[in-house]
């Protein structure tokens, strides 16, 4: 029973380093539709995860602006028409600048970003914001700022879309979605500081623990320590464990590397710790169980008898 005790936890800490969360929204293509056929169209290559988003946002631009513009526009009226040109070549300058949103707000992987924390458009915004106003676009973002066009449902959005030219699709075909940030150079160096105090603090209660091993003499008191802050460390790196889908390669030399690093460390070190800690309380117990007997006495005498006797050795 106690081996099994500690082989649930280690697993758990094993697992975590290796567990990824649930695939995010647009897992790793930049346009829900098309995927990344803008990057491979300019560059004859798929992207890589070491390849600048911005890079990718802004060849599947162009690519969705070379689309629309060989689209059919029959049926439309000449009105409709010239507004569709209007927005193409909106459409254009935007994606020549090169001024994208950034997710900021799900590092769990790709996003799209109708306007970000600092008033940067998406190219659909863009668009709305130029021809219907900026206090429209700011509308439908405060409503959706992180879905899909296709999840949009409101009406300032569908009424712009009835006088642009474009159908729901073909903005549905524009917007991208946007990978997550990797944390800064200070965060990550304050994570480490922080995880290698933690990572100290748990040696020493790990090393009280085993040497506490079958005393019954002493307290308790290490062993529950080691529960509490074992536990609190492994959760921390699993909790901060990067996955595969945010678009960055894991290579050292990235924030996003060393952060796996740091937190596959912590969740080793906690795992540990709760480990240690764990098998000494039931240790403990054990001890304890053999200082006290229970059994069954006889009294002399005339009247005799017998019963339950406990005892304890000090």
């Amino acid at each position: 029973m106690q081996k099994l005790f500690l082989l649930l936890f280690i697993g758990f800490g094993l697992n975590a380093c290796s567990h990824q969360p649930a695939p995010p929204l647009a897992t790793d293509q930049v346009n829900v539709l098309v995927g990344n056929a803008g990057y491979v169209a300019a560059t004859g290559n798929a992207p890589t995860t070491a390849t600048n988003d911005d890079a990718r946002v802004q060849a599947h631009l162009a690519y969705a602006e070379e689309e629309l513009r060989q689209h059919s526009t029959a049926g439309l009226s000449p009105a409709l028409v010239q507004r569709r040109g209007q927005l193409l070549d909106l459409l254009h300058r935007y994606w020549v600048a090169g001024v994208f949103p950034r997710n900021y707000d799900h590092p769990e992987g790709r996003r799209p970003c109708f306007i970000d924390r600092d008033g940067r458009l998406c190219a659909v915004g863009y668009l709305v914001a130029e021809t219907a106003g900026r206090s429209a676009a700011e509308r439908i973002n405060r409503a959706h700022q992180y879905d899909l066009i296709a999840d949009m449902r409101t009406p300032v959005l569908a009424d712009w879309v009835k006088t642009s030219g474009l159908t729901t699709a073909e903005c549905a075909l524009i917007q991208p979605t946007y990978g997550p940030l990797p944390p800064t150079e200070g965060e990550v160096k304050a994570y480490a500081v922080g995880s290698a105090l933690w990572g100290g603090v748990n040696v020493m209660l790990g090393a009280a623990n085993a040497s506490q091993f079958n005393r019954a003499d002493v307290g308790k008191g290490a062993a529950y320590a080691g529960i509490l802050s074992g536990t609190g460390q492994l959760l921390t790196g699993a909790l901060r464990l990067p996955n595969d889908q945010q678009g960055i390669n894991w290579s050292p030399s990235t924030t996003y590397g060393t952060e796996r690093t740091i937190s596959c460390l912590n969740i080793g070190m906690g795992t540990a710790t709760l480990a240690l800690s764990a098998w000494n309380l039931i240790s403990h117990r054990n001890a304890e169980r053999k200082k006290t007997t229970v059994g069954v006495a006889t009294f002399p005498g005339p009247a005799g008898g017998s019963g339950l006797s406990l005892t304890r050795r000090f």
